[in-house]
């Protein structure tokens, strides 16, 4: 009697255990699930509030030229003008490139915790902003790329780090494709 009681304690014993890991393990899960909610809310917030809304508002008045004004030889732009609008510039890409950072992080992780659903939360957040700025970037760009401006930009790695962020959102499209020629093109390769 003593042998089969003992099976059975076993057995529950065993039993117990296995449901309490799998309940663990839900846990940890749904845990694991709201905090990659909440990393790519913060992301979604980083791109479109405080500084970086500060600094996409600059980039948008000097890519509509309706604050900053038009340049030429005998007109140069003032250097505060140009000095905001270059902190803009590299304020946004390395919002990006944190974007990015917290993205493949997050899908780096989708086997285990369970971010997929954290990962399309995020790219459907960011799909039309990367759309929007992968259009405007070009001309962004070659306008604060002239001789009376910052001929020599030096933005290749974050800008690198931008056009990997659009094409894993919403996929290669022509307007990566021309920054990354003319990455290459300035670098000689």
């Amino acid at each position: 009697m003593a042998d089969w009681l003992s099976a059975v304690v076993a057995a529950v014993s065993a039993a117990i255990a296995v449901y309490a890991a799998y309940w663990a393990r839900r846990s940890a899960r749904g845990t694991f699930t709201h905090t990659a909610h909440e990393l790519a809310r913060t992301l979604h917030a980083d791109l479109t509030t405080g500084t970086t809304a500060e600094a996409r508002d600059v980039l948008e008045h000097f890519r509509s030229g309706t604050r900053y004004r038009e340049t030429g030889p005998n007109n140069p732009p003032p250097i505060a003008e140009t000095h905001e609008i270059l902190q803009a510039y590299f304020a946004l890409l390395w919002c990006f490139e944190r974007i990015l950072i917290g993205r493949r992080s997050l899908t780096k992780q989708q086997n285990w915790n369970d971010t997929a659903s954290a990962v399309i939360f995020l790219d459907e957040l960011l799909a039309w902003h990367l759309k929007s700025w992968a259009e405007r970037w070009p001309t962004i760009r070659a306008a604060l790329k002239t001789s009376d401006r910052v001929p020599d930009l030096r933005d290749h790695d974050s800008l690198s780090s931008f056009c990997a962020l659009v094409d894993e959102v919403t996929g290669p499209n022509e307007h990566t494709a021309l920054l990354r020629a003319l990455m290459r093109q300035e670098s000689g390769t």
